[in-house]
């Protein structure tokens, strides 16, 4: 019965949890994050069983994979790959993960929609300057009604985004205080752009703040793990990926076009 995976000095092993959301999650990441045999790890929440997979070293990692989360207050047991299945037909048949879904465009439907909406508010507002069109309002207004509709997905539950965040964000994983806080400061942001308010200010602020979220895109994206995007709230499943962190970067280039 093959239950791990030699892959440079690496043994990758799988268990099924009965962790049930993203909070859960929350409360698993920091223990895996410190296991020091842990190299690289994924969590998959769609799947039935709500797996974690991990690349470990050592001896006995599947043992070692199933204290870990047990010892996060979660319950683990290991899941044999297809060929363990029909090889023990009289082992308790536990499927095995669900395969990862490809890029659906329907999948980020509702993002495209509110990226629309937020286009078209923007073109208004700038068609409606005495001055005319001129691009740098609408990268402004556009900036304004982007972190207005962002934030107002994440105000709809506020304790719910903070833990979805902290499952990724590099600084909301430390203060629970800046996840909670975060929505007001993209709402706080937003008003500052629609209405032209130190200009120099909110943009390097919006460099910063995206910047930091971008950090922790990129490493939920590079572990492959599969946690959900917070970036419209809890209100949409959107999963972390390459589009995410297409959008933080859009919205840091814009900033640094503005202050240049």
């Amino acid at each position: 019965m093959t239950l791990v995976k030699q892959e440079d000095h690496l043994q990758e092993v799988t268990v099924s949890t009965n962790m049930k959301c993203q909070s859960c999650l929350g409360k698993l990441q920091p223990v895996l994050d410190q296991t020091v045999e842990i190299q690289e790890w994924e969590a998959d929440l769609s799947s039935g069983l709500k797996t974690v997979t991990a690349k470990m070293q050592g001896e006995d990692p599947v043992e070692k994979l199933i204290a870990v989360v047990e010892g996060a207050g979660f319950e683990a047991k290991p899941v044999l790959k297809q060929e363990d299945l029909k090889a023990t037909p009289r082992l308790e048949q536990i499927q095995p993960p669900e395969e990862k879904h490809h890029f659906k465009l329907s999948t980020y439907k509702p993002l495209l929609l509110v990226v629309f909406y937020v286009c078209g508010a923007a073109a208004i507002l700038t068609s409606a300057q005495a001055s005319g069109w001129v691009w740098g309002n609408f990268l402004r207004f556009f900036m304004g009604c982007f972190f207005l509709g962002f934030a107002f997905f994440k105000l709809l539950d506020v304790s719910k985004f903070a833990d979805a965040f902290a499952t990724y964000d590099i600084v909301a994983k430390r203060s629970r205080l800046y996840a909670l806080l975060y929505p007001f400061l993209e709402f706080s942001l937003g008003v500052a752009f629609i209405f032209g308010w130190f200009p120099m200010l909110i943009n390097a602020a919006t460099v910063v703040v995206m910047g930091v979220g971008l950090i922790g895109v990129l490493q939920a994206v590079r572990k492959r793990q599969a946690i959900q995007c917070a970036c419209l709230g809890t209100v949409f499943n959107l999963p972390m990926s390459a589009v995410t962190i297409i959008e933080n970067s859009v919205m840091i280039l814009m900033a640094l076009f503005m202050l240049w």
